[in-house]
């Protein structure tokens, strides 16, 4: 039985060896899963503190842009201001502009017209000259086309055989 219990020892030892061995298996993958997670933590960390700076960093710039919006709606309303008032400075000098324009045209059609009145009588003179002149001419043609037909006709009565003799 000694034996029989030698055995059952070692195999009890041989049996107990290797559940140290899984135990020391286990706690070695314990220990790099526990260093994983420590390395993990601290990267979560690391990311908490950048999402935190971020954070911070993002508040920040939403309050710049309300408040850089805030100023473009004031300088808006500004040069809004500035536009209507320039608006309506150049509709009344438009109007200004406009009235006096009127009034320069009015002048400059009258003193047209009156040109035009004197020049109208004065041509009116010219062409009953001209018209004058024309019914001489064509008096002095119709003289002398009379003429030239009683020299044609005195031409064909006269017996010109008889004047140079043939």
């Amino acid at each position: 039985m000694a034996d029989s219990t030698d055995k059952d020892l070692k195999t009890d030892v041989a049996l107990i060896k290797k559940d140290i061995k899984q135990i020391e298996r286990f706690f070695s993958k314990f220990d790099s899963a526990l260093e994983s997670m420590t390395e993990i933590s601290q990267k979560v960390a690391v990311q908490g503190e950048i999402l935190k700076n971020t954070a911070e960093k993002l508040e920040d710039l939403e309050a710049r842009a309300s408040e850089i919006k805030e100023e473009d709606i004031k300088r808006a309303e500004v040069i809004h201001r500035r536009l209507e008032d320039h608006r309506k400075s150049s509709k009344a000098d438009h109007q200004k502009l406009a009235d006096e324009t009127k009034v320069d045209r009015k002048q400059r059609n009258d003193e047209i017209m009156l040109q035009l009145g004197k020049m109208n009588g004065s041509l009116e003179v010219r062409l009953t000259r001209i018209d004058d002149r024309i019914k001489i001419l064509e008096q002095w043609r119709w003289y002398i086309m009379g003429i030239g037909g009683v020299v044609l006709l005195g031409f064909m009565e006269v017996n010109w055989t008889a004047l140079f003799g043939s």
